[in-house]
């Protein structure tokens, strides 16, 4: 009987006696399964990602060694069977993971594939000596009697994977907006968030993970023409281009209906181009707010299960800029969230470009810009076997892309100048246009003042405010010149004339001599009477 040492939720066993395991990839497992005899397999299930699945798969295998077949079948979006494939015939080498810079086993293959080195080099070539690979196009039709099985046996073997430690962080668990001018900025600060704020819970895959409930993220600058895909992304160029389609594109989801794509799912699944419908509404009424493509099956999604993690898009135009809004009920921020946002920012990029040239048919004048994209999270989570990976993406790429004061407060600029014993905030909008002007007798005041306006949303620009309130009020107090944004130059006190009293020397009287011997001789006394008591 197979025991799983990892992800057992998510395996479906067949028969205890077969020595066949079989890899679905991408291709949903409960799909397959119903389509073969349950007797012909022991242990059937996905693999995802060679980044982070592969470990797991051969601990499952060293520890039930009655499998010596893998059967490995499905929709390959990530490569992950190609590197699996890779393994068995290419072998692997002592290396370092591309983001992180890790030391590990990597898989000999163009794409990557990691293996953790506690995981000994022998027990890894035994692997690929007793467990046959068989690539199967269509298992439904496969003829298992033309399996051939590796003469050299192996014995079972224990490997527990390391717990990644992660510092832990106190904070609210539902609501935060995470801004970037990238898809890549955004994401770090997203990793960044979650770890040290999201909270822990188990999850019907059998991991746990880091969570957070509706996380926002807006993405104002992606250029859809110059993707900005770093080499600390999940994600490579080539990964990324081929997902695209998946989005933008009516492309089956793997090998049955029952399967989707978002993009399948947007422009076929209800019978409709919901997108090409959507675009003649905005061109027929750019105002509109009714512009909705939906991706939930009502019918389906909440038996059949399956469901698409992108649900909702909203458009909306305004001051000729095209806005969209995505909402996911589910997000794998690690692996999911960069290809998801750099997808849709292409297919934003798709239905600006076909709202414009709707519109210029009717005035040749109009131009529609891009306006932000928006996501929203429902459950914006990490799962735990990749905390310790993204903590080292955080802690090496943040630096770069989250300086302290760089990001502009949206609700805008404030301009800090002292007069006649006041602090005078002057609140501008990023057109230079004065908003409002505030005065305080104190930077105490002054932060009430500010507060109950609300016009600060970015905490780094709140922080930097007070210290400069701060440094307006010393001046007052002081009587120093006050330059918003420079130090306080406190030499000029140092340079002022400071008028010392002269010094009076008192010389006792003959008579206070006297006083003084007298008093000393009686505290003598005093004194001897205690010790004798």
């Amino acid at each position: 009987m197979f025991n799983a040492l990892y992800k057992g939720t998510r395996l479906i066993y067949g028969n205890p006696e077969s020595n066949i395991g079989i890899v679905t990839l991408w291709s949903k497992p409960k799909e397959l399964a119903g389509k073969i005899d349950q007797s012909k397999y022991s242990v059937l299930g996905p693999l995802y990602s060679a980044e982070r699945g592969l470990d797991l798969l051969i601990r499952n295998l060293l520890a039930n060694p009655q499998i010596n077949v893998l059967l490995v079948t499905g929709v390959d979006f990530s490569k992950s069977g190609v590197v699996l494939k890779d393994f068995f015939e290419k072998g692997f080498f002592k290396g370092k993971t591309d983001t992180t810079e890790k030391p590990c086993w990597r898989v000999n293959s163009e794409f990557e594939g990691y293996i953790d080195l506690d995981l000994p080099e022998a027990s890894l070539n035994l692997i690929r000596e007793t467990v046959s690979l068989v690539k199967v196009p269509n298992l439904e039709f496969f003829d298992f009697s033309t399996l051939q099985i590796p003469e050299k046996r192996r014995e079972k073997q224990i490997f527990i994977k390391n717990e990644e430690k992660v510092k832990k962080y106190n904070g609210e668990y539902i609501g935060y907006v995470i801004r970037g001018k990238t898809v890549a900025e955004a994401w770090i600060k997203i990793l960044d968030t979650i770890l040290k704020f999201g909270k822990e819970s188990g999850t019907h895959y059998d991991d746990m993970q880091k969570e957070i409930v509706n996380l926002m993220s807006i993405i104002s600058d992606e250029d859809p023409n110059n993707l900005l895909i770093p080499d600390f992304f999940p994600s490579d160029k080539q990964h990324v281009s081929e997902y695209i389609p998946r989005m933008t594109r009516d492309l089956p989801g793997g090998i049955s209906k029952n399967e989707y794509t978002y993009g399948s799912r947007m422009r076929s699944w209800f019978g409709l181009d919901q997108i090409n419908n959507a675009v003649a509404k905005l061109v027929r009424e750019p105002v509109s707010r009714a512009v909705v493509i939906s991706l939930w099956d009502s019918v389906k999604d909440l038996t059949i299960g399956g469901s698409p993690c992108l649900n909702h898009v909203w458009l909306r135009v305004n001051d000729n800029k095209l806005y969209m809004t995505c909402i996911f009920r589910s997000h794998d921020m690690f692996e999911g969230y960069p290809e998801n946002a750099l997808a849709l920012r292409i297919l934003q990029e798709e239905i600006r470009r076909e709202i414009e040239a709707g519109l210029k048919a009717k005035d040749p004048n109009t131009e529609i810009k891009l306006g932000n994209l928006v996501i929203l999270s429902q459950s914006a989570h990490i799962y735990d076997d990749s905390w310790e990976r993204c903590q080292k993406i955080v802690e090496m790429n943040l630096p770069k892309y989250h300086g302290l004061l760089k990001e502009l407060d949206p609700r805008g600029n404030f301009i800090i100048t002292v007069e006649n014993k006041e602090i005078v905030v002057e609140h501008t909008s990023s057109s230079k246009e004065t908003l409002g002007i505030y005065k305080a007798q104190s930077a105490e005041q002054m932060r009430d003042i500010l507060i109950k306006e609300n016009i600060l949303s970015l905490v780094p620009h709140a922080l930097d405010i007070g210290l400069e309130l701060m440094k307006a009020e010393t001046a007052i107090n002081l009587n120093l010149e006050y330059v918003q944004d420079n130090k306080l130059n406190f030499e000029s006190l140092e340079k002022k004339e400071v008028k010392i009293a002269p010094q009076i020397t008192l010389i006792p009287q003959k008579e206070d001599h006297t006083l003084l011997k007298k008093s000393k001789e009686q505290l003598s006394s005093i004194l001897n009477n205690l010790r004798t008591r």
